[in-house]
């Protein structure tokens, strides 16, 4: 696997699916992070670009370019695995929705919700529910995120997190005032004026994505990312993401086995057939691109957001898409043993989602879950 660092020499715009008006009264407000197939699709035409020629790879001329990029109508064997965000080389990862975050003075600290039976389900609850004993004032879950140490911590040992960091710590929002412009007459256009909020970097923050070991990317240097075709600097270096370390997997093998439950957090956004639930999911059972099938006990699943964009080959708005945020969280039980081995083979990462792996949706780690002793 190999990690690309990527930074923007200036200001930067990430739009989401809305319409975009101009006018005194709109403003186009910006999405951050970006999601991960803007990076896929620009990562792919800055390889294109350098190597061969977008002529060429709309004929499939360049076989090189073909095997790994693909044409315009299929993808090759070039595979996101996950984008994420940095600051300097620390990585962060969003904070877990199952997470209760709450005001304690002027600090943030984020609490655990519990596993529990509920003994009194509605009609559609599996008998599981995820509940907190807190009672003081809470704040959103979403958007905030944890250094990668302090997230493996907090999960391995269901601990409360204090380290939090809100996207405010990583980005600076700067407003700006445009006119569009008539390209016939080379002048402003009347009553076309736009506002729009870009983003800047603070510090050393970045983005970083993580691929697939081939193709190779060192002679890439430059990718044209977001509105406006901002360019942003490439910096490849070897690095595989391997979350947990040699103990850590040990002692969440140990825990699964002994226990049978174990967690699916997701890190990325996942496409989801049926708003928040996958199209492998029956009702009880959940069936994973591995082979395993585990069933479904409780979940803590941001609002699903519309997906969508701009197919560029056919020239029209792609379908719009149901997909859940990242942190998005899922509890699960191992019913047979043999599905163990499954499980322990994607403690690090697997895909879930029902379209855009390769563009990397989806991308989840499996961790430990305990039950609580208490019941609702």
């Amino acid at each position: 696997m190999t990690k690309l660092t990527l930074r923007p020499t200036d200001t930067f715009f990430f739009k989401n699916h809305h319409a975009t008006q101009a006018g005194e009264t709109t403003v186009m407000e910006p999405m951050f992070p970006p999601r991960p197939n803007t990076i896929y699709g620009a990562l792919r035409a800055a390889y294109i670009y350098t190597h061969s020629s977008f002529e060429d790879f709309a004929r499939g001329a360049d076989e090189h370019v073909k095997q790994w990029m693909g044409t315009p109508n299929e993808h090759g064997a070039f595979r996101l695995h996950y984008c994420g965000l940095a600051d300097g080389d620390q990585l962060f990862l969003p904070l877990p929705l199952d997470y209760q975050v709450v005001e304690e003075g002027e600090s943030l600290t984020a609490y655990p919700l519990e596993l529990v039976k509920d003994r009194k389900p509605a009609s559609s609850s599996p008998g599981w529910r995820l509940a907190s004993s807190r009672r003081e004032k809470t704040k959103s879950s979403q958007h905030r995120y944890v250094s990668v140490d302090e997230w493996k911590r907090a999960l391995l040992a269901s601990q409360p997190i204090t380290s939090l960091r809100s996207l405010s710590s990583f980005i600076v929002r700067e407003a700006k005032v445009g006119i569009q412009l008539d390209d016939s007459k080379r002048t402003a256009r009347e009553k076309f004026l736009y506002r729009v909020e870009k983003s800047r970097f603070l510090g050393d923050a970045s983005l970083v994505a993580y691929i697939s070991d081939e193709p190779d990317f060192s002679a890439v240097k430059w990718a044209r990312i977001g509105g406006e075709n901002r360019p942003w600097s490439i910096r490849q270096t070897p690095e595989q993401f391997r979350l947990w370390s040699v103990d850590e997997r040990k002692t969440l093998e140990q825990t699964i086995q002994r226990t049978k439950l174990a967690k699916v957090v997701f890190l990325s956004p996942a496409i989801f057939s049926n708003g928040s639930r996958p199209a492998t999911f029956d009702g009880v059972h959940w069936r994973w691109p591995n082979g395993a099938t585990v069933e479904w006990l409780a979940s803590a699943i941001g609002r699903p957001e519309l997906y969508g964009g701009w197919d560029i080959v056919h020239h029209r708005p792609k379908p719009r898409k149901w997909m859940v945020p990242a942190g998005s969280v899922v509890y699960v039980k191992v019913e047979r043993d043999e599905e163990l081995p499954l499980i322990f083979s994607v403690l690090d990462g697997i895909h879930l989602t029902d379209e855009g792996a390769e563009e990397g949706f989806g991308f989840a780690i499996v961790t430990s879950a305990s039950e609580s002793e208490e019941e609702l």
